[in-house]
């Protein structure tokens, strides 16, 4: 009985063979696996004389009897199966071989959209259930689900449906033709030079220079927020080697991702500033939470700081469901906004694309095109000084309308 990744106690991963002659004479041979626990021992027939998790020795009698059932009258003890049953199931099987954020992600949707939605209907019967399902899907569509929210709704589906198959629950798979095209559009949101000066001018401290760090360098939310005091290098360079998800570290997204980001002067001068006025260990958040040991988490940031100060701006607002005025800008749209403006500056796709830290370039450039350092350096000052030339022409327009008494 093999493990497979951590399983918590009284629970154990199970495979075996069943073999099946085929009607030419020849042998198939099928690899069924489960995830056995007391719940599977009661519900095969198994009377257990002690609380508490399932011990091994009576882990391998119930797989004793599934290895008899499943050669004897195949899927027979799992006849009354139900789909959030086999899912649950999956998401045992598979999750050690995720990732944190893809177990936490991918968990979250079956368990809330196709368990809580399909999960009570018993897998035999699904074989037929094509419409169903696609009507299940088309609802999703009609509601303005995502591209990529309706793409792991049917590849989940579908693998989940897969290990039906496979268990030969049933004899094909109702999830295989589904289709589902998105309606709404991928956002393209970017933000132009006055509207970056804008936002900027309505904060001011340690959100301003986290603001700046996500606009002018490109950080993604979690790792501007993962930052310490010892990733700041006298050189002016910043080490990216961290990031923050369910307030927890962890290692950046790809290894692309990680590394030391140059910092142009106006922006290290105000980071130097803001270090005189936090903690001195070396290991100290650069923006920490109301608690100081934790780091400030990016949806408090988003929620509280960003959106109100975009929406006291005026830059993309929009109302909500509620009536109110709120702004469209988040930390996707500053992210490409970097992109744009520094894309703008260096005239060359591989040094943005070496600023922006992707682990996945366009073949050319990944293959053909080399980052060239002097080329970003050149590129990140120019993008500075435009954005603190935009900065000098609203206060020089301000001073100007106070002196002609158009300004109270």
């Amino acid at each position: 009985m093999p493990k497979r990744g951590k399983l918590a106690r009284g629970r154990y991963y199970a495979r075996w063979r069943v073999y099946v002659r085929t009607a030419d004479g020849g042998e198939k041979i099928s690899r069924p696996e489960k995830i056995i626990d007391r719940a599977v021992a009661e519900k095969i027939g198994f009377a257990l004389t002690y609380a508490g998790p399932l011990n091994k020795t009576d882990a391998w009698k119930v797989l004793d009897k599934l290895i008899r059932d499943s050669n004897a009258t195949p899927a027979a003890f799992n006849g009354k199966i139900t789909f959030g049953e086999l899912a649950r199931e999956y998401i045992d099987l598979n999750k050690p071989n995720w990732g944190e954020n893809t177990a936490r992600v991918s968990g979250d949707l079956i368990e809330l959209h196709l368990i809580g939605k399909l999960g009570s209907r018993p897998v035999r019967e699904m074989p037929n259930a094509d419409a169903d399902l696609q009507r299940f899907i088309n609802g999703y569509v009609e509601a303005g689900a995502s591209k990529s929210q309706l793409s792991k709704l049917t590849m989940y589906l579908r693998a989940i449906l897969d290990l039906a198959l496979d268990r030969r629950l049933i004899d094909r798979n109702p999830a295989r033709k589904l289709k589902a095209k998105s309606r709404k559009r991928p956002s393209s949101l970017a933000h132009p030079l006055d509207e970056c000066d804008l936002l900027l001018s309505e904060v001011s401290g340690r959100d301003h220079l986290a603001i700046r760090l996500l606009a002018q360098l490109g950080l993604r939310p979690e790792e501007n927020f993962a930052l310490r005091r010892n990733d700041v290098r006298d050189d002016g360079g910043l080490v990216i080697d961290e990031a923050l998800v369910d307030g927890k570290t962890k290692d950046p997204k790809t290894l692309a991702a990680a590394g030391v980001m140059y910092v142009p002067p106006d922006l290290a001068l105000e980071l130097k500033h803001h270090l005189e006025h936090i903690d001195k260990d070396p290991l100290a958040w650069l923006f920490p939470s109301s608690r100081k040991a934790a780091p400030m988490r990016p949806g408090n940031f988003l929620n509280r700081v960003l959106k109100p100060a975009a929406t006291r701006a005026g830059i993309a607002v929009r109302k909500t469901a509620k009536g109110e005025d709120t702004s469209a800008l988040n930390f996707q749209s500053l992210r490409r906004t970097s992109s744009t403006l520094f894309g703008d500056k260096a005239k060359d796709p591989k040094s943005t694309q070496a600023h922006m830290r992707h682990a996945d370039p366009h073949v050319t450039l990944k293959h053909y095109q080399q980052a060239v350092p002097s080329t970003m350096k050149a590129a990140a000052i120019a993008l500075e000084n435009e954005l603190l030339e935009q900065q000098q022409k609203r206060e020089a327009k301000l001073r100007e309308e106070v002196g002609n008494g158009r300004l109270v």
